[in-house]
């Protein structure tokens, strides 16, 4: 019933809103410092914004054709069980809750707790334990409001995304006065301190795909689409536009005010910097990134828990996570187990920790996409595409991926050794929970234990909840994201 309601509903416009708020969320508040610190210099950083939401645009059309090949299979993890199997499968939702879904909700958390703080230490850096608390209690509120009145919060959601826009604009206006007042120095020797090197580059690389991550969501919109063939390339390109302009005019602004030197003293840049142009606005600048950040926590929330929902309901994950609150639909065991790893990120990992997980996993994603359209190239070579990518596309970005997470592990070893060890990891874990089927009494039992302790707690967050089982239920995995997103 949901399926037939929502497909053809979204206009061009309605796409384009919802990539524009999906498309980069807080990356642009946040990662500053962690770009500059492998640029070095302000035209760089502005060259790899701008190279960076190129590829990316480039990367999102590989996508579409592979969502149009498979329109009713659903994200990057169900393309993997239909065209390699269940161990491909398997590894890509292995990686995906441990290198994306539970640094991700550390980090949004994170970012909103630092924002809200920050204001407070306006000449130094907030203290880390105080940004920890407050993050893991931020994160606690919004799976909670997400469990229990998920309507109200998804009415908000589109009012709370908007506030990305309006930040950036408030910061390109007041850059572009300033600038016309004549603060030019800071454009004088723009390449100063340029660290051009192959694993800089590289790293370089996989901060663009953090600021530019979540346009993935095309693989979700394609069939809630009207003239999907038509709309969707019109939409990213609208899309990619707005966002590579604003992100481009954004750190042009920044750097009006600040040098490169200035934005690695805080990750909190966006702060700092109106704390130089106009001390009072800096609240107002606080807030509006903190709600950035909330809505595109929200976002995913949902998004993340129904993906792990998709994934037990294939025998991927415990089968307590394939139980749905029969009143929301929302897979209330899944939230609750996503939150309690994401509050043991927030505790032990750092900011940089995060950010460099889910870009190393966001390159991983992207070589498994290709693999995808390729392979399905070589299988289905008569098949029609509505959205069909020039081969040679496909295979510079296949050559890149690789190159760029070669480089990045050659840059930064010991920092890219714990993404590939969890990636490296899901091969005993598929071995034994999903090969072993004739598995000891005692070690069933033990398994059978932690699920009922699962569903049990889940139960008694809300006593009035009844769980309903669901198996391999098509319309979960064509709203894993984006309905979040709405």
């Amino acid at each position: 019933m949901l399926q037939s309601k929502a497909r053809g509903s979204l206009s061009l416009f309605n796409a384009c809103s919802i990539l524009v708020s999906s498309t980069g969320s807080t990356g642009i508040f946040i990662i500053m410092s962690t770009l500059i610190r492998y640029t070095g210099s302000m035209a760089v950083t502005l060259i790899a914004l701008v190279v960076a939401g190129l590829l990316n645009f480039s990367l999102s059309r590989c996508f579409t054709e592979v969502a149009v090949c498979l329109p009713n299979v659903g994200g990057p993890y169900l393309f993997q069980l239909h065209v390699f199997g269940s161990f491909a499968a398997f590894l890509f939702i292995w990686g995906f809750l441990f290198l994306v879904i539970v640094p991700a909700w550390g980090l949004l958390a994170y970012t909103a707790a630092l924002y809200i703080v920050q204001p407070f230490f306006p000449r130094c850096i907030p203290p880390d334990a105080a940004v920890k608390l407050l993050s893991v209690c931020i994160l606690v509120l919004i799976v909670l409001l997400n469990c229990l009145y998920p309507k109200y919060v998804n009415r908000v959601q589109t009012l709370l995304a908007s506030t990305k826009m309006v930040a950036s604009f408030i910061i390109v206006i007041a850059g572009a006065i300033r600038l016309a007042q004549g603060e030019t120095g800071n454009f004088k020797d723009p390449f100063e301190n340029t660290h051009l090197t192959a694993g800089n580059i590289a790293m370089s690389v996989l901060a663009g795909m953090f600021i530019y991550g979540g346009w993935q969501i095309i693989t979700f919109l394609l069939e809630e689409m009207k003239k999907p063939a038509e709309n969707l390339p019109k939409a990213l390109g609208i899309s990619f536009v707005i966002v590579v302009l604003q992100n481009v005019l954004t750190v042009a602004a920044y750097f009006v005010i600040m040098t490169p030197a200035d934005m690695l003293k805080s990750d909190a840049v966006a702060v700092m910097f109106m704390d130089r142009v106009y001390r009072p606005l800096t609240p107002v600048i606080s807030i509006l990134v903190t709600t950035t950040s909330l809505s595109a926590l929200n976002a995913i929330i949902l998004g993340h828990s129904k993906t792990i929902y998709a994934a037990a309901t294939r025998g991927h994950m415990p089968k307590v996570f394939a139980t749905l609150n029969k009143k929301h639909c929302t897979p209330l065991a899944a939230m609750i187990f996503l939150s309690v790893l994401g509050i043991a990120v927030i505790v032990t990992g750092s900011l940089k920790q995060m950010i460099e997980s889910v870009s190393f996993f966001a390159v991983y994603m992207s070589i498994s996409v290709l693999l995808c359209l390729l392979a399905l190239r070589w299988t289905q070579p008569q098949k029609e595409r509505s959205v069909k990518v020039w081969l040679g596309t496909a295979v510079f970005q296949l050559i890149l991926n690789a190159a760029v997470l070669g480089l990045g592990v050659y840059r930064n070893p010991v920092q890219m050794t714990i993404p590939i060890v969890v990636l490296g990891s899901s091969v005993p874990a598929y071995a034994v929970f999903i090969l072993w089927k004739s598995k000891p009494l005692p070690v069933q039992k033990l398994i059978d234990y932690i699920m009922f302790v699962l569903h049990y707690t889940s139960r008694r967050r809300r006593k009035k909840l009844q769980f309903l089982e669901l198996r391999h239920d098509n319309v979960i995995s064509k709203f894993v994201l984006w309905q979040g997103a709405l």
